[in-house]
């Protein structure tokens, strides 16, 4: 009986022992499966609700994305600024679309088959419209433009968009059983099983064992590389759309000069100024009418001089407002950007120089698309275009309204305004631009415009600083080269030279005096400091330098200015 009882405890632990290897190896071969066995889902690629798009191997998920009407290929705005062209602009006030180039500008109207082409009219197939409460703008007749090429697909009702690259790649399966699945893992689910052999994929990226491709109907998945063939094949792009080339100066030397009248028609003269710009025009109200001075006689004796002619626009500098509407507004837009490419026939002009100032940080991007606009209808008739900025991370109205990489873009020139490091209305008042106050600034420029569009603008003017007991400013006034020099002599001063002043390195002359009991200060621009900065232009290889104005200099300081930035040029 004890035997029979250790023979029953003996069998029960083997059974145990048993149980538990058949259940380790159940564990084990279902980890083993679940890692190693591919997943045999299938899941469905294509709506059934909408029509699908497909740009550039990536699927939208935008809903609604496009609409096919009689045959035309309509792709909804929000989709076509993700996808396509992140410039264009629609005005909702005026139900207006915008599609610019750096030589086109495209308007379309809601519901309209008429859109204008710069200046010219062109007829559309269909209008831009709206469906759902979403507007849909057709393409066929930007594909060009936008170097890109679409199709339809009514057996799987798809839209693929491909923009033209420089090559397309192919491949096809060399291999049976090819899967393409959802992502690169054999865990994701199945497009498509049993892919045929010899049957073409496009190829956009291979990521070691996995290769992203498209089918031929816009199926977009991963396919495990050692299915298709090693050998890709490649075939060349024709880029059908080449904007014009406009002819500009190899450097500018540029300087502004304050024209108040059409009286005014004598133009000083410097040697080696290459440009000047004559403050011609101002906007003047919210629907974009231009106040001009400019004169016959005033562009007769410029040209006659030597100087190619970029005259200045700006606006009311008091009146944000007023500017504001305008910039927001694309027929104001529209207006001011005709009357000036009139003036311009009319008098000659060989370029426009843009200075909008004192704006509001909404009007950022209304500005970029007013030199967007501007752009392509100036280089229609051979004119170049610059723009005034401040430096980077400075105020709202100088600085953060500005978008110096998208105006970097759009622009032919860009001038930054490297000065008013201490503006008039300072508490204390300071040096109007500090040396290493300029090149910080324009290090920090030079990360957003590239070297060979940005000109550096360096100040001709002294700010005279009077002050109280206490060192506050009562009163600044702005002198000129000479009256800085007449200053000197009178009073019998000597001028310091700084080299450093709060954190900064100077490279300017310092003076100061007492006159009824109030301290006068000064940080004089002359020759010394405008060589100093204008070899920062020679230093960072910059397109030129630019001198705020040609009223307060002299010919020793523009001959200091040109022997700076030729430093390194000759």
């Amino acid at each position: 009986m004890r035997n029979l009882w250790k023979y029953f405890i003996l069998t029960l632990i083997i059974l145990i022992l048993v149980s538990a290897a058949l259940y380790a190896y159940s564990v084990i071969f279902e980890y083993i499966k679940d890692k190693y066995s591919p997943n045999e889902n299938i899941e469905q690629y294509f709506s059934d609700d909408q029509t699908d798009l497909i740009v550039n191997f990536s699927r939208s998920e935008f809903d609604k994305p496009v609409r096919i009407i009689n045959g035309e290929i309509l792709v909804r705005y929000e989709v076509i600024k993700e996808y396509i062209d992140p410039n264009i602009y629609y005005d909702e006030d005026r139900g207006k679309i915008i599609i610019t180039t750096s030589d086109k500008v495209f308007r379309l109207t809601e519901n309209s088959l008429i859109a204008q082409i710069n200046k010219n009219e062109m007829n559309l197939d269909t209008a831009s419209q709206r469906f759902d409460g979403y507007l849909y703008v057709p393409i066929s007749a930007f594909m060009e433009l936008w170097n890109i090429n679409a199709k339809y697909i009514s057996q799987y009702d798809t839209v693929i968009i491909e923009s033209y690259k420089s090559y397309d790649y192919t491949a096809v399966v060399n291999i049976p059983d090819a899967v393409i699945r959802k992502g690169p893992s054999i865990k994701e689910p199945i497009y498509i099983k049993d892919f045929p052999q010899d049957q073409m994929l496009y190829v956009k990226e291979v990521q070691g064992e996995w290769t992203i491709v498209m089918t031929a109907n816009g199926v977009v998945g991963f396919i495990e590389t050692k299915f298709l063939n090693t050998d890709f094949q490649s075939k060349q792009i024709v880029i059908k759309y080449e904007p014009k080339k406009l002819f500009i100066p190899d450097h500018v030397v540029l300087t502004w000069h304050y024209v108040h009248s059409s009286l005014v028609t004598s133009v000083p003269y410097y040697a080696d100024v290459n440009v000047i710009s004559p403050t011609f025009f101002t906007v003047i109200d919210e629907k974009g009418s231009i106040a001009s001075s400019a004169s016959l006689k005033y562009m007769e004796n410029a040209h006659k001089r030597g100087y190619t002619v970029w005259p200045l626009i700006n606006n009311v500098f008091s009146n944000r407002d007023q500017i504001s509407a305008v910039l927001a507004d694309s027929e104001a837009r529209k207006y001011v950007i005709e009357q000036i490419l009139t003036y311009a026939y009319i008098y000659k002009f060989d370029g426009i120089n843009v200075d909008f100032e004192n704006l509001y940080l909404s009007d950022k991007d209304n500005l970029t698309q007013f030199i967007r606009e501007l752009v392509p209808l100036a280089h229609e008739m051979n004119l170049a275009v610059s723009i005034d900025v401040g430096i980077p991370g400075g105020s709202e109205g100088y600085s953060l309204c500005y978008d110096h990489y998208e105006l970097g873009k759009a622009a032919d020139f860009v001038m930054v305004m490297t000065y008013d490091q201490y503006w008039s209305s300072h508490e204390s008042g300071g040096s109007q631009a500090q040396l290493s106050w300029v090149e910080t600034n324009l290090l920090a420029t030079l990360k957003l415009i590239p070297s060979d569009k940005l000109v550096l603008g360096i100040p001709a003017y002294t700010r005279l600083w009077k002050t109280d007991n206490d060192g506050k400013v009562t009163l600044s006034r702005t002198l000129t080269a000479d009256q800085v020099v007449e200053i000197v002599e009178s009073k019998q001063l000597s001028p310091i030279w700084e080299e450093e002043r709060d954190g900064f390195i100077s490279g300017q002359y310092y003076i100061e005096y007492w006159e009824n009991g109030e301290l006068y200060r000064a940080w004089i621009e002359d020759d010394a400091s405008a060589r100093l900065k204008a070899q920062l232009a020679s230093k960072y290889d910059l397109r030129g330098v630019c001198i705020w104005m040609m009223s307060q200099t002299n010919k020793t300081v523009w001959e200091a200015i040109l022997e700076g930035f030729h430093s390194e040029i000759d």
